[in-house]
């Protein structure tokens, strides 16, 4: 799908209590109550005459009634520039209407979309509420039908996997921060890197049950993670190179001791991107965000200093 550009973001309620919610977003429509409108009139477009009417019915309260008309005729009147936006089953919804809206015979109105409701965005993310500001989360707490969503820039980021000013300059900002971490790792003793490394596996719930190996160059760690009863061996390199790691790879595949392998190391010709079954590879790249993740940088930097 090409980039999704609209005009307004807007958010529909499908029902009272969400009764709709499924009927729509399965069947790629947009139904909408008030179903005392005349909807020749709204068809006309006489919204004066549609005002009358809603004023009768809300006993002569011309706010609530301006309110009203303010959301029929969105509904009416809405093109496909206008994106529609729901909360559903814990996550964002979105559309596009199209078409004439049709009176039901139960007094409903229905219109058609452009090509369904979707939850992904365009490169297939899924919209959850994990991943959504409690600011346009709020939205759905919206009392009416139809209201103007606030953060409309936000929500269009969202669906078109877009980053705002502020985030693309926090990411600058961390790539830096976390190229002078591996610098700064590389100022380490031997021993204080055992120690971090130590640090950032009992942050990550892993519990050290012993130290196998004690030289200058490399230190061998055994962990155990509680919650699963799983062991492992961890290989700790300064430097690390391919014949190094071939080594400590044959000795995991021939143990039984161990569930699991992480090889750690900041410094080497050694490629981050190896892959062998039930190791992990933690090599500076990995290592810096780790640091950084576990709130360790502060450490790191003291260490150093």
């Amino acid at each position: 799908m090409e980039k999704i550009q609209a005009t307004a973001v807007k958010y529909i309620k499908l029902g009272e209590g969400g009764e709709w919610e499924h009927e729509c977003l399965t069947s790629g429509i947009i139904k909408f109550g008030y179903h005392e409108t005349p909807h020749q009139m709204c068809l006309e477009g006489k919204w004066e005459e549609v005002n009358k009417v809603w004023l009768k019915v809300r006993k002569n309260n011309q706010s609530t009634a301006t309110s009203d008309v303010r959301q029929i005729r969105t509904f009416y009147t809405a093109t496909p520039d206008i994106l529609f936006i729901t909360f559903s089953q814990g996550l964002l919804h979105w559309c596009q209407p199209s078409g004439e809206v049709t009176e039901l015979d139960d007094g409903s109105r229905t219109r058609s979309t452009v090509n369904g409701w979707h939850s992904h965005s365009l490169a297939g993310n899924l919209l959850s509420h994990s991943i959504l500001s409690g600011a346009l989360l709020a939205t759905q707490n919206y009392r009416g039908t139809i209201c103007d969503v606030h953060l409309a820039d936000y929500a269009l980021r969202k669906i078109n996997d877009e980053q705002s000013p502020e985030i693309i300059d926090a990411d600058i900002a961390e790539a830096q921060y976390l190229k002078a971490i591996n610098r700064l790792c590389s100022l380490l003793t031997w021993q204080d890197f055992e120690l971090l490394v130590d640090l950032i596996f009992s942050a990550s719930g892993w519990r050290r049950t012993g130290s196998l190996g004690r030289t200058q160059k490399t230190v061998d760690i055994e962990l155990e993670l509680p919650t699963t009863g799983e062991r492992a061996f961890v290989q700790v390199k300064s430097v690390a190179e391919q014949s190094v790691f071939s080594e400590y790879l044959s000795m995991f595949q021939t143990s039984n001791s161990y569930d699991r392998m992480f090889f750690v190391w900041h410094r080497g010709a050694l490629s981050e991107d190896l892959r062998a079954e039930g190791v992990t590879m933690i090599g500076p790249t990995r290592l810096a965000k780790l640091i950084l993740d576990t709130g360790l940088a502060g450490w790191l930097r003291n260490k150093v200093s």
